[in-house]
């Protein structure tokens, strides 16, 4: 994992500065795109969809996790900033920590330079990890894909090979892992969907519907059109 996170990194890093570069002579710049999800929901899907017609680089909920918890990851990216976006980064994330172990606040902390870091460079989709509720922003769309709790029992049954009863357990297990962990670190309800701008139900529509529901909402909130990658 820690080389492949450093590579990771790496690739990461560079891209920015390339486009850094290009930005500056087009004054484009393109805000991300967080995905909350239901488990079973297909938002990480979505989220990689999005990322190969866009070009908008995908952090999941493992990689932002990884990397958060990679000791001094978090600083190989804070140094592509400059010094004055470091400082607004840290006065946001030291007026937003609560209380909480010293563990836990110190992962907070991590969590937050990486998350406010990606937002910063722009062209990402962050998947989970309660990205919205650190970022905050209008300058941002923020998306909760959801689906009937029967159909994400049912297609996660086929897709792992379960019985119903097992997979019924785990899609619950993991619906209150997530929801607990907006809830001790943000002191929110992942269900809330006034904290989202978009709340889309993967039951309804397939993935290209969604994806042009997330383009077209992205549209109308930031004034920019989703760039296209062409072949």
């Amino acid at each position: 994992m820690a080389r492949h996170l450093e590579q990771i990194l790496e690739e990461q890093i560079r891209r920015w500065e390339r486009e850094n570069l290009a930005f500056a002579r087009k004054k484009v710049r393109y805000p991300v795109i967080t995905i909350s999800r239901e488990f079973g929901a297909r938002g990480a899907a979505l989220a990689r969809l999005l990322g190969d017609r866009t070009g908008f680089t995908v952090w999941d909920q493992e990689l932002v996790k990884a990397i958060a918890e990679e000791a001094g990851a978090d600083a190989r990216l804070l140094a592509s900033l400059d010094e004055h976006h470091r400082e607004a980064i840290e006065d946001a994330i030291n007026a937003t920590l609560l209380g909480g172990s010293h563990t836990n606040v110190q992962y907070l902390r991590t969590l937050m330079r990486v998350v406010k870091t990606i937002a910063h460079h722009g062209r990402s989709i962050i998947v989970g990890r309660g990205a919205n509720y650190i970022l905050r922003s209008r300058d941002m769309l923020s998306v909760r894909v959801v689906c009937p709790f029967e159909l994400r029992v049912k297609r996660y049954a086929e897709a792992q090979g379960l019985d119903e009863r097992e997979a019924r357990r785990r899609v619950e297990a993991r619906d209150a892992e997530r929801a607990e962990f907006v809830r001790h670190n943000f002191r929110r309800d992942v269900n809330n969907a006034a904290d989202y701008d978009l709340v889309l139900n993967a039951g309804t529509f397939d993935l290209e519907s969604l994806a042009g529901l997330v383009a077209h909402a992205y549209e109308l909130k930031t004034g920019l059109a989703l760039p296209v990658v062409t072949a």
